[in-house]
């Protein structure tokens, strides 16, 4: 990481990002621990993908109309203010648990306004690593992203699964609290986010045309509205992959939650020795081919050898091989998006995008929830020569339903990122 060495340039991102990685960190521990929580109290995949969804879905759709208060208000506010509603609701968390009032219902309420804070965070967050950032930087500051998201991802759900099962889950949330206490300060006081041409845009601009304007510029733009599609094919495999990976560990392991914490610790070190990799390598040429072929390596190694694998020394090696180059794929794209699209109409696209991208994120997820609760468990639990076919691949057993879903999905992404690769716009970027 030679290349990011400490410099006046880079200052207000370091703290910057010191403050999100902290936050980011907290807010990991409470999420994995309570699905582990909500996973306890109700047994089924649908409910912990519907919670996920809660969170998702008001997050993706009102993205679209943020971003066109987002390119004209200050964006250091918009900041603060998300961080401060943050801390608010997780303290609510807090007193329903020391109640012993917390329940799933309340959680769905929660993840919802959360959802609704994310919406206008997201792309603020996007646009200010912009404003701070020299454009030299981009690919770099990207894999330090990527690491911290790695290292975050290693070590917050070992921490979360001892707290959880030494302390509890009201240590988690006030661990919690504590993250996005320190995030609010640094921000408020050391970080300085400049104001450039974007702030000086007439505020009076209607409402609709600003909404309009950044999708208006996706559709115009064949080979960035390929991107988006191809990514929105990606978060749709990737959330049927989540919302299967917590029940499906824990019940073939006969629910060892250390196990758990160690898999899915797995993934957070392979993100980081992916990032370091981005962060030191040569800036390649063609960024298009790297971006499809980590996700056809991904999809095809890491999905077929979690639905086989029953033991977690398997699923240890499938989730390290499926998400070692990720950092390379997120990387690339960010470097696209970052210096294919005017810095002034950031805002309005990359909410634009999210709405588009993210979408296929709640249907990934009440998808898989369906197909795992309602098809490919009573199917792997009820014998029959197909039945039978598909124990020798994935074995019998609670959790062996969930083993077919990651071998289907795992092919339906293999051969989508097949057919993208023949994509001509898609092509057009690396020009």
């Amino acid at each position: 990481m030679k290349n990011l060495k400490y410099n006046n340039k880079l200052k207000n991102f370091y703290i910057l990002q010191l403050g999100q990685f902290i936050s980011q960190f907290g807010s990991k521990m409470t999420s994995f621990g309570l699905i582990m929580w909500a996973y306890e109290q109700s047994g089924s995949v649908l409910y912990i993908s519907s919670l996920t969804v809660c969170s998702l879905l008001p997050s993706i759709l009102l993205s679209f109309f943020a971003g066109s208060f987002i390119d004209v208000w200050n964006k250091k506010k918009i900041l603060l203010i998300a961080n401060a509603i943050a801390i608010i609701f997780s303290l609510i968390t807090l007193i329903l648990l020391f109640f012993n009032q917390l329940d799933i219902r309340y959680l769905y309420l929660i993840n919802f306004t959360l959802g609704v804070v994310d919406a206008f965070q997201g792309p603020a967050s996007d646009v200010v690593i912009s404003l701070i950032v020299p454009k030299k930087y981009y690919t770099q500051i990207s894999g330090l992203r990527s690491f911290a998201i790695s290292f975050t991802t290693t070590l917050a759900p070992i921490i979360a699964t001892s707290f959880y099962v030494l302390l509890g889950m009201k240590v988690i949330i006030i661990v919690d609290l504590g993250t996005f206490l320190f995030s609010f300060i640094s921000l408020l006081s050391f970080v300085y986010i400049p104001n450039n041409i974007i702030e000086k845009q007439d505020k009076k601009e209607s409402f609709v045309s600003n909404c309009k304007q950044g999708i208006t510029y996706i559709v115009n733009r064949k080979d960035i509205y390929h991107l988006i599609i191809f990514m929105g094919f990606v978060n749709f495999i990737a959330a049927i992959y989540s919302c299967n990976f917590t029940p499906m560990i824990l019940l073939r392991n006969g629910n060892n939650k250390f196990e758990l914490g160690i898999v899915s610790s797995t993934i957070g070190i392979a993100g980081i020795i992916g990032s370091i990799l981005v962060t030191v390598m040569k800036q390649p040429k063609k960024r298009i081919p790297i971006i499809i072929n980590t996700m056809t390596f991904s999809f095809l190694v890491c999905n077929s050898m979690l639905g086989i694998g029953r033991n977690y020394y398997i699923w240890i090696i499938a989730v390290f091989a499926g998400n070692c180059l990720v950092p390379f794929l997120t990387a690339n794209v960010e470097y696209i998006m970052r210096t294919k699209i005017p810095i002034e109409m950031q805002g309005r696209v990359f909410s634009a995008r999210n709405t588009l991208q993210y979408l296929s994120i709640p249907i990934g997820y009440i998808l898989g929830g369906l197909l795992t609760d309602k098809i490919f468990e009573p199917f792997m639990s009820n014998p029959s020569s197909f039945q039978r076919f598909f124990s020798y691949i994935v074995g019998n057993g609670r959790g062996s339903g969930n083993g077919l879903v990651y071998i289907s999905i795992g092919l339906i992404g293999f051969l989508g990122c097949c057919f993208f690769k023949f994509d001509k716009h898609l092509k057009k970027l690396d020009d």
